[in-house]
């Protein structure tokens, strides 16, 4: 954007410098200078305005070499920024929207401000599909990769949401930096596609409720968790340290947190205990389990039986957990 800026302010500096010599040391007075400098500049071959000593000619062999390089130069930038820009960016619309179609059981978000940006990093290096939708188009020109696609509208309407895949999504995310905006995000997804899982962000306890009553399953305030870990960070250090650890993906996948959820499906899970699955998966740990009928329990004993349902907090290498993943949901 901005070289074509700059090349022209050369072009206005040339013709600033021929009207300046041929009206004031030619003496042909600022009109006739001025259109002497233009027409010379453009080669339109309308003649001197008036005679032209040895000097004038001199100068102007010099500034027509000078100056319609550099005016052909500018009008090939500003062709090309415009044609083969806009070219470009239709291409690129009609392929990011092509991608967006062929995402199934993908994650939505809604808003790229700073947490959205975050959700972002994090869903690509987890390798999850996702949607980011935001009205900013500059904002939302530079993302890319395998994993994401990008929809530029209002969220909170139901074409921008339809646009995302919001009938094949597993997951959407208000992230917009209002409260009300969520609210309504929440809402719209909600009437769209009632099965959806919601996660949104609230900015105080009143958003929280409502955005409840809106229809979202899980609301994430992120001053309240930014609290508390700054608390944690001043009383225990180091465990702030280890849960940023344990919750960061590794550059190379080392190991991940993750998810397992346990299917009743042949060769699955069901019926085995945890220890039975944590001999074939040494590199894996299971740190915790949730059961419908029992709540949440922090260190399973090796005994326990999995059953259909049971959802497992697993911690070690990344091709293991997924080996873990395939099989809990193998069919």
């Amino acid at each position: 954007m901005r070289r074509p800026i700059y090349l022209g302010a050369i072009l206005l500096t040339i013709v600033v410098v021929g009207a300046f010599w041929y009206g004031v040391v030619e003496d042909f007075g600022f009109e006739d200078g001025l259109y002497m400098a233009v027409i010379s500049l453009t080669t339109v071959g309308y003649g001197e305005v008036h005679p032209l000593d040895a000097s004038g000619r001199a100068f102007t062999i010099v500034y027509l070499l000078t100056g319609v390089g550099v005016l052909f130069y500018v009008v090939t930038v500003e062709v090309e920024t415009v044609v083969v820009g806009g070219v470009a960016d239709a291409f690129g619309l009609r392929r990011n929207r092509g991608k967006v179609r062929r995402m199934h059981d993908h994650v939505i978000i809604c808003g790229f401000g700073r947490v959205g940006r975050e959700i972002t990093e994090t869903l690509t290096q987890r390798g999850t599909r996702h949607v980011v939708v935001d009205l900013d188009a500059e904002a939302t020109r530079a993302i890319s990769g395998e994993y994401v696609a990008t929809v530029v509208g209002d969220a909170t309407q139901e074409t921008t949401l339809r646009e995302a895949g919001i009938e094949r999504a597993r997951t959407l995310i208000a992230a917009a930096d209002s409260d009300v905006q969520n609210t309504y995000i929440v809402l719209t997804a909600r009437a769209l596609n009632p099965s959806l899982f919601i996660v949104a962000r609230a900015g105080s306890d009143s958003a929280e409720r409502r955005l409840t009553a809106a229809g979202a399953d899980s609301v994430v305030s992120p001053y309240q968790m930014g609290g508390r870990r700054m608390a944690l960070a001043a009383v225990q250090p180091t465990l702030n340290q280890f849960v940023d650890r344990i919750t960061t993906i590794e550059a190379d996948g080392g190991h991940v947190l993750a998810e397992v959820i346990v299917e009743d499906t042949p060769r699955g899970l069901v019926g085995r205990t945890i220890a039975a699955v944590t001999a074939e998966v040494p590199a894996v740990h299971i740190l915790g389990m949730e059961r419908d009928d029992e709540g949440f329990t922090v260190g399973p004993r090796g005994a326990v039986t999995l059953r259909r349902g049971d959802r497992l907090f697993v911690y070690g290498d990344s091709e293991e957990v997924a080996a873990m993943a395939r099989q809990a949901g193998a069919g």
